[in-house]
């Protein structure tokens, strides 16, 4: 079976759902948790990122991003943690100051036509070693083509898995297929899929992307997160589980999670 790696990102994407409102002692708990629970990659943070709790207003955060990255590098022992950072929104100097908490994982998000303000960010981040996701936003915006021609480009930074993200929810299976199998032509790169639920479809487009090859997928208790949400983590778990794809998730624990802590969120 294709190995996969879920990233768990209840606790960022999760947060546009209770207004960037986590607290420190849940992202701590939730981390603990999810650890334990087996899941190896687990994002913390401001919804919008890096640097967004300074922005203030209704982005405003519980917590800062210093203080969520100290409470999920106490909270985990194996797993690993990443942020969201979204070039302008966060700054260079934050890509500092979360190494030097131990992140070893992050997401660069740019819209699918401005891969290229991403360069600086990524070049930082490899410099101390984390991996380095290219989270193309709305990539259904050009076509499959013209998307397998950018992450050419986002290769050439150093970047070492290229992310179709289907920010609106509005894919169908078949559409996932035809921008992985465009990635596959172009390059050999792993490839992750963030998608979202508005048509229903997170589960079935995320199942078409472990079958074409995808290494990450995104999923969030309960769905938790922006606009129609995202594939729920406990629902991803079983149904690959009944496919035949082997985790060492406990999944009784992981549904103890999501409806306690979790469903009151919603």
């Amino acid at each position: 079976m294709t190995d996969f790696k879920i990233l768990d990102c209840t606790l960022r994407d999760g947060s546009y759902v209770n207004r960037f409102q986590f607290s420190i002692h849940e992202t701590k708990y939730i981390c603990a948790e999810l650890e334990k629970c087996g899941l190896e990659h687990i994002e913390v943070g401001h919804g919008l990122g890096l640097g967004a709790y300074k922005l203030g207003g209704e982005y405003s955060a519980a917590a800062s991003d210093e203080e969520y990255l100290t409470a999920a590098s106490d909270a985990l022992k194996k797993s690993h943690f990443g942020t969201f950072c979204i070039p302008g929104i966060a700054t260079i100097e934050d890509i500092d100051i979360a190494n030097q908490y131990g992140m070893r994982l992050i997401r660069i998000g740019t819209n699918v036509d401005a891969v290229e303000s991403s360069k600086p960010y990524v070049e930082r981040a490899k410099k101390y070693g984390m991996t380095v996701c290219a989270n193309y936003m709305k990539s259904y915006s050009v076509p499959p083509r013209e998307f397998a021609k950018k992450v050419k480009i986002s290769e050439s930074y150093g970047v070492d898995v290229i992310y179709l993200v289907d920010s609106a929810g509005g894919m169908l299976p078949s559409e996932v297929e035809s921008y992985i199998t465009a990635i596959k032509e172009a390059s050999g790169i792993k490839i992750g899929f963030h998608g979202h639920n508005n048509l229903g479809l997170a589960v079935a487009n995320s199942l078409k992307a472990i079958e074409m090859g995808a290494y990450f997928v995104d999923c969030s208790l309960q769905g938790l997160g922006r606009s129609g949400g995202n594939a729920p983590t406990e629902q991803f778990v079983l149904i690959t589980s009944k496919l035949g794809h082997k985790n060492n998730i406990d999944i009784f624990r992981l549904l103890d999670l999501s409806f306690d802590t979790i469903l009151d969120r919603k």
